[in-house]
């Protein structure tokens, strides 16, 4: 059974015969011990690839301590190295800019030079394409709390249009990605907060869910897998994820607790995660591999996890390690 074998026998609880890898790195993390990073991802190797994509939205100084205006015309401040910044100007925090704003659609076909070249040469590999985020654009042009407010406003009638030209510019990105001989396309929009869901679960509901649905049936009717990803306290929403087709879901499990999460398990593969809270920059290799065999233990019926974590700059080299070693039975 090869890793992309292992990943669809997860995903569908039929008997795969060790839980799949994956991890994720900050660029932090690299800053200094570049190599020895490199050689413990060669020593486990991840059962998921991601082909070449040159996105021509991605801004060089993205994780550059500095300033810089993307192609959505969107100012960040990034305060440290290898760390994601924060949006400072939006430029649509004035809605009478809506009309005239310059939708960057015209990048969409670009940046694909050698996806299938890549992808052909890893098809041993599960295939994760895209990173769908519309929740955070949004955000990103209307400025968080010039967006909390209009999703309180019921007489607000620009924040439709607004939410349906975002999904609709990530619906056109995703037709892109579906050309190629992916396995998933993955969203990533984190939800939650520490305690609980960033709005109400109604609101998610009425406003957002059937949006989502229509890109996950976009996916789905192509013969591919959902991936989501979603940071904080998402446990509102997870028998939304399920009923609308998510095949995986990437989130903060012990920010929600074991026991929120266990009567989902065998209808959904959690896609990670070790606690990068706590466990990875404070915690031994000993509590990592505990922490992984008490998720086992809770989601695993004969598929239904995949062992994932994410690092930085404040996770030990040997927690690394042990993120990438700790997932055996």
């Amino acid at each position: 059974m090869n890793s992309r074998e292992l990943v669809y026998a997860t995903l569908d609880f039929q008997g795969a015969e060790r839980v799949p890898l994956d991890f994720w790195l900050l660029p932090a993390l690299m800053i200094g011990r570049e190599e020895a990073v490199k050689a413990l991802l060669q020593r486990y190797p991840r059962d998921f690839y991601r082909p070449p994509y040159h996105d021509p939205l991605y801004h060089p100084n993205t994780y550059t301590r500095g300033t810089y205006t993307d192609a959505w015309d969107c100012d960040w401040l990034v305060l440290q190295d290898g760390m994601i910044g924060e949006v400072k100007r939006s430029p649509l925090a004035d809605y009478g800019q809506l009309a005239g704003y310059h939708w960057p659609v015209d990048h969409l076909d670009d940046g694909f030079d050698d996806t299938a070249a890549g992808i052909a040469a890893h098809r041993d590999k599960f295939v994760l394409g895209g990173w769908v985020r519309p929740w955070e654009q949004m955000q990103f042009l209307r400025g968080p709390e010039n967006l909390y407010a209009d999703l309180a406003d019921e007489d607000c009638a620009d924040v439709y249009e607004l939410r349906d030209r975002v999904f609709g510019f990530f619906r056109a990105y995703i037709e892109r990605w579906l050309r190629f001989d992916v396995d998933a396309i993955v969203f990533g929009d984190d939800w939650g907060s520490q305690r609980s869901l960033l709005i109400s679960p109604a609101t998610w509901r009425a406003f957002f869910k059937p949006k989502y649905q229509e890109l996950f049936d976009l996916v789905r009717n192509a013969g591919k897998r959902v991936f989501f990803h979603s940071d904080g306290y998402i446990a509102d929403i997870i028998p939304d994820f399920i009923e609308m087709g998510v095949n995986a879901l990437n989130s903060q499990v012990w920010c929600m607790g074991l026991d929120t999460l266990r009567p989902f398990a065998g209808q959904i593969t959690f896609w990670g995660e070790l606690d990068r809270q706590k466990m990875l920059p404070h915690g031994t290799p000993d509590s990592l591999r505990q922490a992984a065999h008490q998720m086992i233990e809770t989601f695993w019926r004969h598929g239904g996890l995949i062992g994932e974590a994410e690092a930085d700059h404040l996770t030990p080299l040997e927690n690394v390690e042990a993120a990438l070693s700790v997932w055996d039975f």
